[in-house]
């Protein structure tokens, strides 16, 4: 549903024997491990889109990786769901020839997209990482589960970066079968289990939006999501949608704090909101993130 396309390559790869699983009966000796990431994969697809010069590459693959396990037992099997994206960030168009390429934002997103539909009843946040190619840490319910990072390529000089998103979903089983007419999620005569919930859907909007752009003065400390959350609480239903549509920090802007760039939609589902309606919104949001998060307006 975000525009990637699925990979369904084989988990073997060409590592060694300190950071990969070995294979004993190995179907190409240049490819006799395990990887230990699905990004390993996708990374040799898209070094293969780039060898055939395609460099607008959006991949993901949902499938296992690998770790060593204890001695004289199988490897550590692991279901994750990963992503690469590099190159356009959509297909160019009469008006615009030359589309701005995906970056480390995009990927964030992706991440966002991904975490939240693998754990829809969890509480997923990204904390920044900044360390070597790590640039977001994935958490679910406060445990680390998967990361957004730069992806390193054997890639000509030509080529846009590559950002890539890896998220662990849950250890595979690899011990004795279940008896029969049971399974692991199941034993035999136990209730099944309760349906996850049905998706809902709104009918398309007939009334016309209002939108605003509203540029705040954020503390480092604070987090983007706890603003974004203030402004979806303080603004109410008639809050449509809220984009991040842009970030300075420089002459300006005090120290310790960045200016973020909100870009609100607001829609009554019935009617035309008036003019000062939504500006009264505004000013209510404003007030109430002051107060809660010393978020201000920037002058």
């Amino acid at each position: 549903g975000a525009g990637l396309l699925e990979a369904r390559a084989m988990p073997f790869v060409s590592g060694s024997a300190e950071a990969h699983v070995r294979v004993l009966n190995p179907i190409a000796e240049n490819e006799a491990h395990l990887r230990a990431d699905v990004l390993e994969s996708l990374a040799r697809r898209a070094e293969y889109n780039l060898s055939h010069m395609q460099g607008n590459v959006r991949l993901f693959e949902i499938g296992a990786a690998f770790s060593a396990g204890r001695a004289g037992e199988l490897p550590n099997e692991e279901y994750r769901v990963a992503a690469l994206v590099m190159g356009a960030r959509r297909p160019p168009h009469f008006t615009e020839n030359e589309p701005p390429p995906f970056d480390e934002w995009d990927a964030k997103a992706l991440a966002e997209v991904a975490a939240a539909s693998a754990f829809p009843r969890a509480a997923v946040s990204l904390a920044p990482v900044g360390a070597d190619d790590v640039l977001w840490s994935i958490e679910v319910n406060g445990e680390r589960r998967g990361s957004v990072r730069r992806v390193a390529l054997d890639a000509p000089v030509w080529a846009a970066p590559a950002f890539g998103v890896e998220l662990r979903l849950a250890a595979v089983e690899s011990g004795v079968v279940a008896p029969p007419g049971e399974n692991v999620h199941r034993a035999r005569g136990a209730a099944p289990s309760a349906r996850p919930p049905a998706p809902r859907y709104r009918p398309l909007p007939t009334t016309p939006s209002a939108d605003r752009d509203l540029t705040l003065l954020v503390p480092d400390a604070v987090p983007a999501a706890d603003v974004e959350r203030v402004l979806r609480r303080a603004g109410g239903d008639i809050v449509e949608a809220l984009t991040v549509v842009a970030e300075f920090r420089g002459a300006g802007v005090p120290d310790a704090t960045r200016a973020l760039t909100w870009r609100l939609t607001f829609r009554h589902p019935e009617r035309t909101l008036g003019t000062k309606e939504v500006e009264g919104r505004l000013d209510k949001l404003l007030r109430t993130l002051e107060s809660e998060l010393r978020v201000v307006l920037r002058q």
